[in-house]
C-alpha cells in the first residue's frame, strides 16, 4: 500500500468515524428530548395515538434524512479532496483510485448509493409535502414510495457496482 492510498484509508476511516458518532449523537439527542423511536415508555404512548396522530414514520424518516445527509455530506468532503488530487499529483490520484476497485469499497459505495438514493426521493418528498400542504396519509405514501424506490434502485445501482467482484 502506497502513502497516498494509506492516507486515504485513515480519512475514509475518519469520515466513517464521523457519520457513526454523528448517528450516536443524533440518537442520544432524540432520546433525551422525547422524541425517539427507541423502547421506552414515551413509544408506548405513541404508539396507542392513531397514525395521523403520532406521525411515527415521519419522525424516522426525519432522522433517517438527517443521517444520510451528513453521511452525503462528509463523504462528498473526501471526495472534493480525493479529485483534488488530481491536480497535484496525479500519481497520487491514480494509486488512490486502485482502491475504488476493493471489495470493501464497492460495499461502502453501495452504502453511499442507498444514503443517497434515500436523501433525494425523501428531499423531493418533503418539498411535495410543503408546496402542495398534503396531510399526513399523504406523506405516509410518499414516504413509502421513497422508500420503495430507494431500495429497488438501490438494488439495481449495487448490482452494477458489485459486478465485477463476481466477474
Amino acid at each position: 500500500m502506497t502513502l497516498a492510498q494509506a492516507l486515504f484509508v485513515v480519512a475514509l476511516a475518519g469520515v466513517l468515524v464521523a457519520v457513526v458518532g454523528f448517528g450516536f449523537v443524533m440518537v442520544s439527542a432524540a432520546a433525551r428530548s422525547g422524541g425517539g423511536s427507541y423502547l421506552s415508555t414515551g413509544l408506548l404512548r405513541r404508539l396507542q395515538r392513531s397514525p395521523e396522530e403520532r406521525a411515527e414514520f415521519n419522525r424516522w424518516a426525519f432522522y433517517a434524512h438527517r443521517f444520510t445527509g451528513f453521511a452525503v455530506f462528509a463523504f462528498l468532503c473526501l471526495h472534493i479532496v480525493d479529485i483534488s488530487l488530481y491536480t497535484f499529483a496525479p500519481g497520487a490520484f491514480d494509486e488512490v483510485h486502485v482502491l475504488y476497485g476493493w471489495t470493501s469499497m464497492r460495499i461502502f459505495e453501495c452504502g453511499l448509493l442507498f444514503a443517497i438514493l434515500f436523501h433525494t426521493f425523501n428531499g423531493l418528498r418533503i418539498l411535495a409535502i410543503d408546496f402542495a400542504d398534503l396531510g399526513s396519509r399523504a406523506s405516509r405514501g410518499l414516504l413509502t414510495g421513497a422508500v420503495v424506490l430507494t431500495v429497488l434502485l438501490g438494488l439495481g445501482g449495487s448490482a452494477v457496482i458489485m459486478a465485477p467482484v463476481f466477474a
